[in-house]
């Protein structure tokens, strides 16, 4: 009877563990322009993403420009964008000049379905590459 009981516990225990969250960190990953879209109006709106996941960078990009579209950001805000398999929270810089807006998505982690979240650190932090404001 005790030996059922322990291996009851046991598999009980086992099965527990398997579903605990798990945090890792990364520096690397992707950054480039993802989607641009042009209005009917003439405004072009360039959707670019940092530090992203190869598997849904894509996804991820479309989901943050339907976000800027039905909310407007501001430049700055931490906004999180929904991707199959992930929840992905970052920081979104908003550039305009005339009829250009950038939207730069920073992914700051991804909570993975599988319990996994990934957290980015920037071993070297640099500069972004929006939209100067200088009036040349």
């Amino acid at each position: 009877m005790r030996k059922i009981i322990f291996i009851l516990l046991l598999s009980s225990y086992c099965s527990f563990g398997q579903n605990e969250k798990k945090v890792e960190q990364y520096n690397y990953g992707k950054n480039g322009i993802e989607y641009i879209a042009k209005s009917k109006s003439g405004k072009t709106i360039i959707i670019s993403t940092f530090n992203s996941r190869p598997t849904i960078k894509d996804e991820v990009a479309i989901n943050v420009f339907n976000y800027f579209r039905e909310k407007a950001p501001q430049d700055g805000d931490k906004i999180t964008i929904l991707a199959n398999g992930a929840i992905v929270k970052g920081t979104c810089y908003v550039k305009v000049k005339d009829n250009l807006t950038s939207v730069e998505f920073h992914y700051e982690n991804v909570e993975w379905n599988t319990g996994l979240t990934e957290v980015y650190t920037n071993p070297n932090p640099t500069n972004s590459t929006s939209i100067a404001n200088n009036d040349d």
